[in-house]
């Protein structure tokens, strides 16, 4: 259990004039919450009650101080309330939550520098209080009061080194310092190394026969070291019981943990947590499975090629569905929805040479892979399948063909673009010219040119060898005769 002495008046009173009493038990909730095997201490000023901004605050703070949930040190205490909680602090071996540094008792308390001795918190808006393990300020008077508690340093003593036989040392005489011993730790900063609880490591260090009583307590080098290697020890798992948890044959397992040059002689072994997910990862990996083959397009002929780039229409060689072969269960899916002549919806996913390639959602995470020849995207076909289409769009397309050898399909576009000529209107002059011109004109349209118009007409749709010889037919007035009759 961690014990915590709470600095009440300064929680309180964090960022406002006058302390709050409802500031400090949301502070006090919050600090519970994320620390709920804390055992909290409440310290606050004698005139925590006389500050207190409402009479109703004054009132649950007398009930609180009744009932034990809140101290106050006794009246003309010296150092007033800071004082009294270091002296809790110290004698529980607890830490301290507080924003203040207490500069004035640094010199009688220096294990405030600790860490995780002094912890601070504020409330941050939106998100709530935040508590952090910090360090106390230093300033004048904690210079003063650490001047106050130095002791007395007398005077300095000479360097004396020795050689190994005892004898003084001499001008020339070369020495190697021993390592250093390392610094101990504290239990807590081992717990926190190791990633377990505190009171794990207390049960190591009981195991080990090493002395310490609290998260605080601090543990030398060589017991830090075998307390290290007793939750090693009990960390590690036999390969058989690693193989019942995945579900595998322990064979299995060995197999795997040789060829990645673990120290394993049978299911019996043990094996750390990282070589256990070391092997998890092995045995994943090992059951994966693996991709099936791509079957490339067969490349076209040169003489393939030369006609598809002459023509830019047509059935080709090339002109066929190239694409990858779909699987057998996405092709019979996509047959059982759609069917030669319906219309689908496809989203292009690439262009080739020759035309493009376009998927057809099957749903669940699956697609169907198509074909759209450029001869199957306009009449005339345009030159490149990229002038009709934009990569990453959904069109709307016919199927027009599956291949049931390769497991493809092949697309039309449904709205297939013609270069049709709308006729015009023309004027009465042109109609009659065109009149003229075309073999089976209907004798209505004749009827109603002039008799100049007729003549003409009449004159150039003959078949005369030349200019000349239309000249000579110029007494055909046969018509003129017989419309004036």
């Amino acid at each position: 259990m961690q014990h915590v002495i709470v600095d009440g008046s300064n929680l309180a009173t964090e960022g406002r004039t006058l302390p709050h009493l409802s500031q400090l038990e949301e502070a006090i909730d919050a600090y519970r919450e994320e620390n709920p095997q804390a055992e909290l201490v409440v310290v606050v000023d004698a005139t925590f009650e006389h500050r207190v901004e409402t009479k109703k605050e004054r009132d649950r703070f007398k009930n609180a101080e009744a009932a034990g949930k809140m101290v106050t040190p006794p009246a003309g205490a010296v150092g007033r309330g800071d004082a009294f909680i270091l002296k809790i602090a110290q004698k529980m071996n607890a830490v301290v939550l507080s924003n203040d540094s207490f500069q004035e008792f640094h010199g009688e308390y220096p294990w405030l520098f600790d860490l995780g001795r002094l912890i601070g918190g504020k409330p941050v808006p939106g998100v709530g209080w935040i508590f952090t393990p910090r360090t106390p300020v230093r300033g004048p008077k904690s210079r003063e009061a650490t001047k106050k508690a130095a002791l007395p340093v007398g005077p300095i003593k000479k360097l004396a080194l020795a050689r190994p036989d005892g004898s003084k040392a001499r001008i020339g005489d070369t020495f190697t310092p021993k390592a250093l011993v390392p610094e101990p730790v504290r239990v807590h900063q081992l717990a926190k190394e190791l990633g377990i609880e505190s009171k794990d490591v207390l049960l190591f260090a009981n195991k080990a026969k090493i002395e310490a009583k609290s998260h605080q307590s601090m543990v030398d080098a060589t017991g830090a070291e075998k307390i290290r290697e007793l939750h090693l020890i009990a960390s590690k798992i036999k390969l058989s019981q690693l193989a019942k948890d995945l579900n595998v044959k322990p064979a299995e397992l060995v197999a795997l943990a040789k060829a990645a040059s673990l120290d394993v002689a049978g299911p019996a072994s043990k094996i750390t947590p990282a070589e256990a997910v070391l092997l998890t990862k092995a045995l994943e990996k090992s059951r994966r499975p693996k991709p099936e083959p791509v079957a490339k397009a067969p490349r076209p002929s040169q003489r393939a090629r030369a006609t598809r780039g002459g023509s830019h229409g047509g059935d080709t060689p090339t002109s066929k569905a190239a694409t990858t072969a779909n699987k057998p269960i996405d092709f019979v899916s996509f047959l059982a929805t759609h069917s030669v002549g319906a219309t689908l919806s496809a989203t292009v996913t690439g262009f080739s040479s020759h035309g493009a390639s376009a998927l057809v959602d099957l749903g669940d995470g699956r697609a169907f892979a198509c074909y759209v020849p450029t001869a199957r995207l306009g009449n005339p076909a345009p030159r490149r399948a990229r002038d009709v289409l934009t990569k990453g769009v959904t069109y709307k397309f016919k199927l027009a063909e599956v291949d049931a050898t390769r497991r493809v399909a092949e697309l039309s576009l449904a709205t297939l673009k013609t270069a049709e000529k709308t006729p015009s209107k023309a004027t009465p002059k042109q109609a009659a010219k065109k009149a003229t011109k075309s073999a089976a004109t209907p004798p209505s349209k004749l009827a109603k040119a002039t008799p100049k118009q007729a003549a003409k007409k009449a004159t150039k749709s003959a078949a005369t060898p030349s200019s000349k010889a239309s000249k000579a037919s110029k007494p055909v007035k046969a018509p003129a005769t017989k419309k004036r009759g």
